[in-house]
């Protein structure tokens, strides 16, 4: 193994032993999967048994095919997702509760695994700020492309005023939110409300819309959009 030590991080590159027992490879090619030693201070602090929920979208780590866009190379990953720190941790087993590596967040890199596909974009929030992070990706057509983010934000917790009053643990929730991206444009949130809809839509596919006034799932969206494609 390679280590390239950066100002931050180290980055681990594997080649012999990871591309020999746990990378399928195609055509034969030396497919490059870089990981880094994750630096998880804010996890090592915490005692996640006295939080309610979870970090993890799931706890244990899946088989996924992790795969360079535009290239036919593939690998295969124990892999699973942590919400609060948005990375993509790679298990040695299915049974490890804490992992130290994590795919390096490449853009070019997409990790398939519980039917969802992520990918580490570039995108704009609601208060216009630009940012990355990792987005599941729900559609992709000619025109359109709809993301998910499905983050995990810590509540803090409350201790009891009286002896009445319960304590409330701190708890990991989900805080899941949507981006609609037109053509090679950022990504944009968006509220599954038409009017927040309609702001990233071209002029022509605004008519096609205007007999649609409510969006309220995630799969009537999805639906929405393959019509303006057709």
């Amino acid at each position: 193994m390679h280590y390239i030590k950066t100002t931050s991080i180290f980055l681990l590159f594997t080649f012999s032993v990871y591309s020999q027992e746990n990378f399928n490879l195609n055509n034969g090619k030396n497919f490059e999967i870089v990981k880094i030693i994750v630096q998880k201070n804010n996890m090592r602090t915490m005692d996640i048994s006295k939080i309610s929920g979870s970090p993890y979208s799931m706890e244990t780590f899946v088989l996924a095919k992790v795969e360079r866009e535009n290239e036919k190379e593939n690998a295969n990953l124990l892999l699973r997702y942590n919400g609060y720190n948005d990375e993509i941790e790679i298990g040695k087993n299915t049974t490890q509760e804490v992992s130290e590596e994590a795919l390096l967040k490449d853009k070019n890199l997409r990790a398939t695994f519980n039917n969802k596909t992520y990918q580490y974009k570039t995108f704009t929030n609601k208060k216009d700020e630009t940012t990355d992070g990792y987005l599941i990706i729900l559609f992709k057509g000619k025109n359109y492309q709809l993301y998910r983010q499905d983050k995990k934000k810590l509540s803090e917790g409350r201790l009891a005023k009286t002896s009445l009053d319960k304590d409330i643990a701190p708890r990991f929730r989900d805080v899941p939110s949507f981006y609609l991206a037109e053509g090679n444009s950022l990504p944009n949130e968006i509220d599954l409300k038409m009017k927040s809809i309609r702001k990233q839509l071209r002029s022509e596919d605004v008519l096609k819309s205007k007999g649609i006034k409510k969006i309220k799932s995630e799969e009537k969206l999805i639906a929405f959009l393959k019509s303006l494609e057709q």
